[in-house]
């Protein structure tokens, strides 16, 4: 067995697909090879994948032969025909070897033979170039004349098996043992002579091929630094990850930029210097320093002079900054309102004033279903009218990721109340795991969604399998969410939601606690008031292990197995229960149809339901007690339908 070696050498790939990449093709490669251990590496300039003492032995595959149909295998008396013996000569098989083989309607003779597979190697060669065509990559180009197209253009291959070279190719550029090392520090072709000396060469040569190492040297200098100046990382969500796929050999280097600077806010700054440069900033004691720390790729020779460059960069880009934010406080949010007419959120759904009008409604809507008092309604609609304003903003303009805060900023320099100022942030959350922390920003968040879902869908929105350009289904999974963990008891069918994609998105979101227990309580929830779904799934799912709860659905079952599908009879005439157990059962349906809010009550049904089917004759004789036995048992099911379709409930033994 020997070590397999390829790499994918290419101008500098986007940071962005490197990883999506590398993912891809190890699956691609665990289909083609036949097994799991493979190492993944990846740089701006490289896509590899290593295989430690893999085996090159031939398959053997297990192949259907399908002959003619059975009744041209065989004449009238059963005998063989001449079309079924040339099938068994031709594949030197026997009439004992025959099996029936179903197409469709159809029978057919044939063969199961067992032949000779091809090696890993051989599948690698057949589908290498298949494989890197079919990569889901946001973008591609061409780059020569076979029309190839690939993220960027392909520069070399090195493939090993061993010291052997594995003859692949994509397009012109064919296999070879030859690598690079570093664009500038190492310039020169790399010769291997096996594959084990991939990675050791390339850190010779100045590449730190994998990832995860190069993210550690990263963060680890990047913290030293930090901790040099007592100061502790600002690390935006994002860019350690990206900058770790822009460079192949990371320097950290420090420089520092004018206090005047320190009179923007916060975020802004570190905006500017991750969103332009991927720098790092720091903080002391709560506070911004005037200080960052870059990544290079290279080792400079004069480190000052290029920090110097770096210096002067942050300088124009925050200069540009604080002239834009000094621009936008002279202007009111208020004032900026009106001009949102002029701003498209969709050719279809209308411009941003219209947006804003339609937030204003539902936010209106929302106040009254959440019975919030007045004071509070009037600064939800004032955050409402509000709220898309700093999309007009010069800061905004220049760094949209800064909409909604730049909002609250401008709204507290500006005098509005404070809780409607957050607000303006806050109708962007839940982001990753922050939520609104204030009435004003929930109901303001809940209706962006709201509006967002309802006003594309409408517009012919709707998303299609892994394509969500508008970010529907974050949005709705987002009301969802808010609805969980605020406990709102609100009602969706006041905003013409369409049921059918709630119901989609709804068992999605549910399936966290089991897709069984999604399926069972929206089979019968409402599920346009989804904060008593939600409740459901939650118990359902803490109770389903439980004896008692499965006692519940073996109870449930035994009520359902037994009505017909379309039985929808709830006239219990008192007078024709005869029996006992079917009176007792009776008095326990009345009982909890006047009081069962919670599932465990449901367990009071166990044991009169099994005494009633132990000593009862549902299907009696006589129709009228036949019917009310079973008018009986559909009451009793409707009270488990107020929690879920119990018989959609999955166990462990029943998998």
């Amino acid at each position: 067995m020997k070590d397999l070696l390829v790499e994918i050498g290419t101008e500098e790939l986007p940071a962005g697909v490197i990883n999506p990449l590398l993912e891809y093709l190890k699956e691609s490669f665990i289909r083609i090879l036949g097994c799991e251990n493979i190492k993944v590496y990846g740089t701006p300039r490289r896509l590899a994948l290593y295989v430690e003492n893999l085996p090159n032995e031939r398959s053997m595959e297990e192949q259907l032969i399908v002959g003619p149909p059975k009744k041209v295998a065989y004449d009238e008396e059963g005998k063989p025909t001449k079309a079924l013996l040339a099938f068994l000569e031709r594949n030197q098989a026997n009439i004992e070897n025959l099996i029936e083989v179903r197409k469709g309607d159809n029978l057919y003779v044939g063969i199961k033979k067992v032949v000779e597979g091809k090696t890993p190697m051989e599948r690698l060669q057949e589908e290498f170039e298949s494989v890197l065509l079919s990569a889901p990559l946001p973008k591609s180009m061409r780059w020569d004349s076979t029309n190839l197209r690939f993220s960027r253009p392909i520069r070399w291959i090195c493939a090993l098996y061993g010291e052997e070279i594995v003859d692949i190719k994509f397009g012109k550029v064919k296999s070879d043992r030859k690598t690079k090392g570093h664009r500038f520090l190492s310039p020169g072709w790399i010769e291997l002579k096996e594959a084990r000396e991939y990675e050791q060469s390339l850190k010779e040569n100045y590449v730190i091929p994998s990832y995860k190492e190069r993210l550690e040297i990263i963060l680890s200098e990047l913290m030293y630094e930090a901790y040099s100046l007592g100061a502790d990382l600002e690390k935006p969500e994002g860019l350690l990850e990206e900058v770790t796929n822009l460079v192949e050999y990371p320097v950290v280097l420090s420089g520092e930029f004018d206090e005047k600077y320190l009179e923007l806010p916060d975020k802004v700054i570190v905006t500017v210097l991750a969103h332009h440069q991927r720098f790092f900033c720091l903080k002391k004691d709560g506070k911004l320093l005037n200080r960052f720390l870059a990544v290079s790729g290279n080792i400079p020779k004069d480190e000052s002079l290029v920090v110097k460059g770096y210096q002067k960069v942050v300088k124009a880009r925050l200069e540009d900054a604080l002239f834009f934010y000094k621009e936008d406080l002279k202007v009111p949010l208020s004032d900026l309102v009106p001009k949102l007419s002029g701003v498209i959120f969709h050719p279809k759904a209308g411009t941003m004033l219209e947006k804003t009008h339609r937030l204003m409604e539902i936010s209106k809507k929302l106040c009254e279903q959440l019975k919030l008092d007045q004071e509070t309604t009037q600064k939800c609609l004032r955050a409402a009218y509000l709220s898309k304003a700093d999309l007009l903003t010069n800061m905004v303009r220049e760094l949209d990721e800064l909409q909604g805060y730049m909002g609250m900023v401008y709204a507290q320099k500006q005098g509005e109340d404070p809780e409607v100022a957050i607000a303006l942030y806050e109708q962007y959350l839940p982001k990753a795991e922050e939520l609104p922390r204030s009435k004003v920003g929930l109901v303001l968040s809940l209706a962006d969604k709201i509006d967002h879902v309802v006003s594309l869908l409408k517009v012919g929105e709707k998303p299609s399998g892994s394509s969500d350009p508008y970010g529907i289904r974050r949005a709705i999974n987002g009301i969802f969410l808010l609805v969980e963990e605020f406990e709102l008891d609100i009602d969706l069918s006041e905003f013409s939601l369409p049921e059918d994609f709630v119901r989609s998105r709804f068992e999605n979101y549910l399936e966290k606690y089991g897709y069984d227990v999604a399926r069972a309580v929206l089979e019968v929830c409402n599920l346009l008031k989804p904060l008593s779904c939600i409740k459901n799934a939650q118990e359902i799912a803490r109770l389903k292990e439980e004896s008692i709860f499965k006692d519940i659905v073996s109870a449930y079952r035994r009520v359902v197995r037994i009505l017909p599908k379309d039985w929808m009879g709830d006239t219990v005439r008192e007078e024709l229960l005869t029996q006992q157990e079917e009176k007792e059962l009776w008095e326990t349906v009345k009982s909890l149809e006047e009081d069962c809010h919670e599932i465990l009550q449901l367990s009071r049904l166990k044991e009169p339901i099994d005494r009633f089917f132990d000593r009862v004759l549902v299907m009696d004789p006589n129709q009228d007690i036949r019917e009310n036995r079973l008018a009986l048992l559909f009451r009793a099911k409707k009270l488990f339908n107020r929690f879920a379709d119990f018989s959609q409930l999955v166990y462990k033994e029943e998998v």
